[in-house]
């Protein structure tokens, strides 16, 4: 454990925490054993959810930054399984905000930073050009930004708005697998086998939003993404990067990496880019 603030901090714990509406999210919260010198918000991927990055906190913890990982709604240990339906991604851009609120209010005059993956991406970089001065910078792994190339079929997708769809069959079909064969990542029992076909279709406005407002994104901010992405592919990242009007953005492409990046073979270089990044912004 860790003084912080005249306060005990336990340097993991877990707790549930209210979404915009009420909706209890998982809320995981890694504290490094040295006072953090910035504190990193996680929004990930769809049909994943928050323990995917564990090892990743674990070395975000090793370089004194405290990690505040969190499962989406409808994700995870988070309620709303199998039953929730989006009206629009900016549902879970307000959940972001309660979180990054939550992490700014319990680690005062620490920089605050966001990083999403995949989904998480997309939430991300809505929720920094609705809110441009909401935190120090944002990281987008993997981001949805510009649906470049994404294999969900043109979107609105034909299936009613409130049906549920087979997410197995979907991820097979987004990086080109045969039914047989099973990803290991698949027998996790907190992975979505089904979720709404909602969460697909809300890329749509969310890609109109980002598109439309482009110059009202000014975070600093990290793009990452892999050249062999076949879900994402890169293209989102570099027109993103191209467009928004931040005068502190990277963009950096990893040969031979895919969508997952940091937790592939050799994503170790990502993890190390990122841990730089940080660095260079919080020692300025």
């Amino acid at each position: 454990m860790i003084k912080m603030n005249k306060e005990i901090i336990e340097r993991n714990t877990t707790e549930l925490v209210a979404g915009y509406d009420g909706l209890k999210l998982y809320l995981n919260k890694d504290y490094p054993h040295n006072l953090p010198k910035a504190v990193l918000v996680i929004s990930h991927g769809l049909a994943v959810h928050s323990h995917q990055f564990v090892d990743f906190a674990k070395t975000m913890n090793n370089n004194d930054v405290a990690v505040y990982r969190f499962d989406a709604r409808g994700h995870g240990k988070s309620d709303g399984r199998d039953k929730i339906h989006l009206n629009s991604y900016f549902e879970m851009v307000e959940d972001l905000r309660l979180v990054v609120e939550k992490a700014k209010i319990e680690n005062p005059n620490i920089p605050i930073y966001v990083m999403g993956h995949s989904m998480g991406g997309h939430i991300t970089a809505l929720y920094t050009t609705k809110y441009p001065q909401a935190v120090d910078g944002v990281i987008l792994a993997g981001a949805v930004l510009r649906y470049s190339q994404l294999n969900l079929d043109d979107l609105p997708r034909p299936e009613p708005a409130d049906s549920f769809v087979n997410g197995i069959e979907i991820m097979h079909k987004i990086f080109d697998l045969p039914m047989e064969e099973k990803d290991s990542d698949w027998d996790d029992p907190l992975i979505l086998e089904t979720f709404s076909v909602s969460f697909m279709n809300g890329f749509k406005e969310g890609i109109q939003y980002l598109k439309a407002n482009a110059e009202k994104f000014n975070a600093p901010v990290l793009l990452v993404s892999g050249s062999d992405d076949l879900n994402v592919v890169p293209k989102d990242a570099i027109d993103f990067y191209q467009e928004t009007t931040s005068k502190d953005k990277s963009l950096r492409l990893y040969s031979g990496l895919g969508h997952y990046l940091m937790f592939e073979p050799n994503g170790d270089l990502v993890v190390t880019d990122i841990v730089g990044w940080i660095n260079q912004r919080v020692h300025k």
